[in-house]
């Protein structure tokens, strides 16, 4: 049985082609390579290696990240991720006293629809986000848990047949899951888990800092 890929590559490379206005030919013609080949990577029966996908980019006029899979350890297919979540969401940097800040703002026109319960449950996952990340600085909790409650956000379901939501009632912000996290996780064995993961990871419990005006 041949590989299924589910990439969004292929999406990309489709939409990319349209707005240029090229057929599959076209743009195979331009990288040298077969109208089959084209189409097989935009159905996802196939992916690009990453020479075939620059090719790919470089013809259609758009970064090679625009096209590429997120890797957030790569600083320009990181930005890519950013930009995508600003048009999906609204969520977009601006400069305030000289600091890069975050907020949600209307969508961009060109954006298309997209569900107002899914921009309204993003907008409070973020926010839980901040107040877990305010914890952390304040030194309430330590980085391991902060990682530990990370990883587990949201819980996944117990039945996968059955409809799973999470609930984001923002009154008690460690209550924001239908299956609560396990607050008595074995720390030590978490901490090993992240020595092997991020070998620079600092086990120190942060200072408190002074509570914010």
């Amino acid at each position: 049985m041949s590989e299924k890929f589910t990439s969004r590559v292929g999406y990309l490379i489709r939409n990319f082609r349209i707005a240029s206005d090229m057929t599959q030919k076209e743009l195979a013609d331009k990288c040298g390579l077969n109208e089959s080949t084209i189409r097989n990577y935009e159905l996802g029966n196939r992916y690009p290696d990453e020479a075939t996908l620059l090719n790919i980019a470089n013809n259609l006029g758009v970064s090679f990240y625009a096209l590429s899979d997120p890797d957030v350890a790569n600083i320009f297919s990181a930005l890519h991720v950013l930009f995508d979540i600003e048009w999906a969401y609204g969520l977009r940097p601006t400069l305030k006293h000289g600091e890069i800040c975050f907020k949600f703002e209307e969508r961009l026109p060109s954006a298309g629809p997209r569900p107002q319960e899914d921009l309204d449950n993003f907008r409070k996952m973020v926010e839980y986000w901040a107040r877990l990340r305010d914890k952390l600085e304040d030194g309430e909790i330590s980085e391991t848990e902060y990682y530990l409650k990370e990883v587990k956000y949201p819980m996944n379901p117990t039945d996968p047949n059955k409809e799973y939501t999470v609930s984001l009632n923002l009154d008690d912000d460690d209550q924001l899951l239908v299956q609560k996290m396990n607050e008595d996780d074995d720390v030590e064995e978490a901490a090993e888990l992240l020595k092997d993961l991020f070998p620079d990871f600092s086990y120190v419990k942060r200072k408190r800092k002074p509570k914010r005006e």
